[in-house]
């Protein structure tokens, strides 16, 4: 029979993984040296009647705020937008955050996690629950949660020899979990901020076997938790696969994606349908079933026949709407799922787009 890991639909590059994966790194580094404005835009329709209406499409973006970065902030790693979108959280090259308001377009908060810490914040998230609590994680595998309305540091965790890439709270607020360079997957329960577990990537030198059900054979780059079944989470990297995995599982993904080159926050999952957005040159935006693992839709993202479309960014917002951006145009852009119709608000032939922000009740997005 047919394997429950079935081939996707992404025409693979001609270069070595190994050649991509560095290009992808090296384009990366360039962009976030180029990335000194952070950019919000306000879409005109009201995003319940996005979700009313289903096949509803901004018909315009209007408003955009941008907001100056010191030239000292080393360009832009991380965005994230507070639960209920009226903060935007931006993590920078210099182990700083900023934090923005959305409505207003004015800069909040300036956080350190400590006076000699200047690692990059590579990923930042709000607590789902807890209002005015944020989480940041570093290059340098440090952790810092910061309580907003003293703006300092309540805790202060560090995975050693690791870099972190990506960090998420689960939606019931229970636990977070990261990933990056070392492949393992760490879970840590958000009320003591302890470690409870350990996913561990296979160990080649040990022996172990590189397996559908096992973890990840290169870096990570992101980790998504499902927004309503409480305990799955997606994670990808460089190994060209996505995993599913189940937080009360000790051991062993419970599925797998295969083909999508992750080298940014590139996964988001809505319902039954995973976005992915790929470091390639063609198909690099997919939809994928997340029942039974199989790509679903290749999405025409509006990358030109020299630059390619070489995404590092992927979010669902409102509706049937997604963003995604990446190095190829140098911006992110808006597409409707259904028609295919395209809006690019964000950074549009400026500089590449390393981090995008948006949600499933997005009236605004970020990049």
């Amino acid at each position: 029979g047919a394997s429950p890991w079935g081939a996707s639909g992404l025409r693979s590059s001609h270069q070595p993984r190994e050649v991509r994966s560095s290009m992808a790194q090296r384009r990366l580094a360039e962009a976030l040296q180029l990335s000194q404005e952070l950019v919000i835009v306000e879409c005109c329709q009201e995003p319940a009647k996005w979700v009313e209406e289903g096949s509803c499409f901004p018909t315009s973006l209007t408003a955009p705020h941008r907001v100056s970065l010191r030239k000292d902030s080393h360009g832009i790693y991380s965005l994230s937008f507070a639960p209920d979108g009226g903060q935007l959280a931006a993590g920078f090259g210099n182990g700083s955050v900023q934090l923005v308001d959305t409505v207003t377009g004015l800069p909040g908060l300036s956080l350190f996690p400590g006076p000699h810490v200047r690692h990059a914040i590579t990923a930042v998230s709000f607590h789902r629950l807890k209002a005015g609590v944020l989480l940041a994680a570093g290059a340098d595998g440090t952790i810092s949660i910061y309580s907003l309305p003293s703006q300092s540091p309540v805790a202060s965790l560090t995975e050693k020899e690791n870099e972190i890439n990506a960090l998420d709270v689960c939606r019931d607020g229970s636990a977070f979990a990261t990933a990056g360079k070392d492949r393992h997957i760490r879970l840590y329960d958000s009320h003591t901020n302890q470690l409870f577990h350990i996913m561990e990537a296979p160990d080649f030198m040990a022996g172990d076997e590189f397996l559908p059900h096992s973890g990840h054979s290169r870096r990570i780059f992101a980790l998504c938790f499902h927004p309503t079944e409480l305990h799955l989470f997606l994670t990808g990297g460089w190994d060209n696969s996505v995993k599913v995995w189940d937080k009360r599982v000790k051991k062993g993904a419970q599925g797998m994606l295969n083909g999508p080159h992750i080298c940014g926050p590139g996964i988001d999952v809505k319902g039954d349908q995973v976005l992915t957005g790929s470091w390639v040159p063609r198909r690099a935006l997919q939809l994928w079933d997340l029942r039974t693992t199989r790509m679903w839709q290749n999405l025409p993202f509006p990358g030109s026949p020299t630059q390619g479309e070489f995404l590092y960014s992927a979010r669902f917002c409102a509706g049937d709407v997604v963003m995604a951006g990446g190095s190829g145009t140098c911006g992110a852009s808006l597409l409707h799922v259904g028609t295919g119709q395209v809006r690019s608000p964000v950074g549009e032939g400026g500089w590449p787009a390393k981090a995008a922000g948006g949600g499933p009740w997005a009236s605004r997005v970020a990049g």
